[in-house]
């Protein structure tokens, strides 16, 4: 994980890890054509018999692609996700409020659609990634989403990902997967919605034109597997999943470093720490939702932490049984059966899972290092 400044003043970080994230030697083909499946992944979705559409769907869904770039609406029943807009990223004719002052611990903002962030790089909005050709990723190829996501950089080569992009996570998805939500979002509705550009951070020097804007660091080589482990080895699929779905990013306590945020792998999924003071409820100040480098998060709902996963008997999940676990991700209930969960965690999407994806998490999950740590129990909003 890094975070690097740019010429511009811009603050770079490698992973979304505020709220809540590859230079290898290509051997696989990739198709060249606008929205073409890789060469030799599709040869292996054929000889599977899978079809990498509804593969990219799956895919898409159960990984909370919706949670950030389809804009939150207000329904009957509070936030829900206006379809209309679907995937299409942050509305262009939508205007952002004036950057929060966030009292410590908060460090990162987001609005009320969950379409536009503010932090330490300035502010960010989620990408339209409908295959609209002006303004989504109509005239992408393959290569170049894969790229994407493997080099943290817009079309593989440009300017960098930005929060919350969990970019450094996604890189982890076998080259199967990518291509398969390629080809999945290359078939959904166009959305014509041109995404305004990066604001960078307040004071922050602007390069004279024409001048280019040194990158960031290089991310480091990528050593996980190229094709994802298979339900044959449960606790290989579960942490290939919890890697490349980013659990870490909430759930793995942050520092901040001499090169931005760096996890605390010491503490890795044991969620927010007993031993940090429980925040206040913020003023939101117009935005939706506030986020801590130590996992805790602010929204109308009061304050949340994520939970420790660690297989902790009296602190984690040691005492869980796996269908209380599934039960969780489906129900949106502790156990299954208990306090309803807190944003930002995604349950609705990750509760979309298949059992034999869910078993493999909570399987891994069982292996990692056990951590005593009570997190602590939510923060009701103010006057409740």
């Amino acid at each position: 994980m890094n975070m690097t400044v740019s010429r511009s003043g811009t603050i770079v970080f490698g992973s979304a890890v505020l709220i809540g994230a590859v230079l290898v030697a290509r051997t696989i083909p990739l198709g060249a054509a606008v929205g073409r499946t890789p060469l030799a992944t599709t040869v292996a979705l054929q000889a599977s018999g899978a079809d990498p559409v509804a593969r990219g769907a799956y895919l898409v869904k159960s990984g909370a692609c919706n949670d950030c770039h389809t804009p939150l609406k207000t329904g009957d029943n509070g936030p829900e996700p206006d379809m209309t807009r679907m995937l299409s990223g942050h509305p262009a004719e939508l205007a952002v409020p004036a950057v929060p002052t966030l009292p410590a611990p908060w460090l990162s903002a987001a609005t009320s659609t969950l379409t536009a962030w503010s932090g330490p790089w300035g502010r960010s909005h989620t990408a339209n990634l409908t295959p609209d050709r002006e303004t989504g990723l109509g005239t992408w190829t393959a290569q170049q989403f894969i790229d994407t996501i493997r080099n943290g950089k817009h079309q593989g080569t440009g300017r960098p990902l930005l929060p919350p992009m969990p970019w450094e996570a996604f890189r982890h998805y076998a080259d199967e997967d990518l291509a398969s939500m390629f080809a999945y979002l290359q078939s959904i509705p166009a959305i014509r919605n041109k995404v305004p550009e990066p604001v960078p951070p307040p004071g922050a020097p602007v390069p004279p034109p024409g001048e280019a804007v040194p990158p960031p660091d290089a991310p480091a080589p990528l050593t996980a597997l190229r094709t994802a482990p298979t339900h044959g080895d449960p606790v290989a699929r579960g942490k290939y999943l919890v890697t490349a779905i980013g659990c870490g990013d909430c759930h793995t306590p942050m520092t901040m470093g001499p090169k931005g945020p760096a996890y605390v792998m010491s503490r890795m999924l044991s969620g927010y720490p007993s031993s940090s003071p429980v925040p206040a409820n913020p003023a939101l100040q117009g935005w939706g939702e506030f986020g801590a480098l130590e996992p805790a998060f602010a929204g109308a709902w009061g304050v949340s932490f994520a939970a420790n996963l660690t297989p902790d008997a009296e602190t984690g999940l040691g005492a869980w049984t796996e269908q209380q676990f599934l039960d969780t991700l489906r129900n949106g209930r502790h156990q299954g059966r208990g306090r309803q969960l807190l944003p930002p965690m995604p349950w609705p999407a990750f509760g979309q899972k298949d059992d034999a994806d869910l078993k493999a998490i909570f399987a891994y999950l069982r292996t990692v290092p056990a951590v005593r740590n009570k997190v602590p129990d939510p923060v009701a909003p103010a006057g409740k």
